[in-house]
């Protein structure tokens, strides 16, 4: 009879071992498919630079006049001349300053405009028609009232970086609320949550891939705001070496500060994305599920 119970009480241990096996080798394949992935995306990422960059090479002075539009080699040289000098270095800081505290005003200002909207849908409803005449405005045509409004200094740049983000992240934060379950809302709310109890346990986590996805796309749309502001009236920056470059018709020099800047954009997407994988939902949900247990 013991022996029974105790081979009926090992039953509940050894599905449970399954089970967990099971888990593992499921994880392990997920691992493994990401990796192959990852490579196949690295793999044909610089397979598409090294065509193009042969198609450059081979087009500049064949095709194209190489006083126009240079060639690698010789961006590749006034790259390695900007290091050496230590020309470059003072540019580069400056527009990373500038677009990493117009990207950080921004994207606060657009999170807490959609929070307020969120809690308050009247107030969505007055504001929002206004907001979107406001962005259908060019930017560029704002630009020189800015500088005019904040002077020749760092600020009408990280200005004109942060309206450029706020406007993209606001707009997918608000695609983002809109797209909540509202019968989920009902049932919360039946149950006596108030308006920031929904706003943090359902509003904000449906939004947090939309919010990522704003982020991102308003990575480049900093840069070309604090780009536009040096192009006006900067005295240093990226922009200004691009645009002095030009003006001295030295093709190699800009096309090299241009490639710093898309090198910029490259890593802080690449940033946001590793970012995104650790505090997205959706990403913690497919989590290792031994961190589950």
């Amino acid at each position: 009879m013991s022996h029974a119970a105790s081979h009926s009480s090992d039953l509940p241990d050894r599905e449970t071992d399954r089970e967990q096996g099971l888990h593992e080798r499921v994880w392990r394949e997920t691992r493994r498919q990401s990796l192959y992935e990852y490579t196949g995306v690295a793999v044909g990422r610089a397979l598409f630079i090294g065509a193009v960059l042969l198609l450059w090479g081979y087009a500049s002075g064949r095709w194209i006049d190489h006083q126009a539009i240079s060639d690698p080699v010789s961006v590749l040289q006034a790259l390695y001349h900007l290091i050496e000098t230590g020309r470059l270095w003072p540019d580069l800081w400056q527009t990373v300053l500038e677009v990493v505290a117009g990207y950080g005003f921004g994207a606060l200002a657009a999170v807490l405009v959609a929070s307020l909207f969120a809690l308050s849908p009247s107030l969505e409803q007055a504001m929002r028609p206004i907001l979107i005449s406001i962005y259908s405005i060019p930017k560029v045509a704002l630009a020189p009232l800015i500088i005019m409004w904040f002077g020749l200094g760092i600020a009408p740049k990280i200005i004109l970086a942060g309206g450029f983000v706020f406007f993209i992240v606001f707009m997918n934060l608000i695609a983002g609320i809109e797209s909540v379950n509202r019968n989920h809302v009902n049932i919360v709310r039946v149950m006596g949550a108030g308006r920031m109890t929904i706003l943090r346990k359902i509003v904000l986590p449906t939004s947090v891939p939309f919010l990522f996805l704003g982020l991102r796309l308003a990575i480049p749309e900093a840069m070309i705001g604090a780009v536009i502001g040096e192009f006006i009236s900067g005295s240093q920056g990226l922009g200004f070496l691009v645009y002095s470059a030009s003006n001295e018709l030295n093709t190699a020099v800009s096309m090299a500060a241009l490639v710093v800047l898309v090198i910029v954009v490259a890593l802080g997407d690449t940033l946001l994305g590793l970012c995104e994988k650790v505090f997205s939902p959706r990403q913690l949900q497919q989590a290792d599920p031994r961190a589950e247990r």
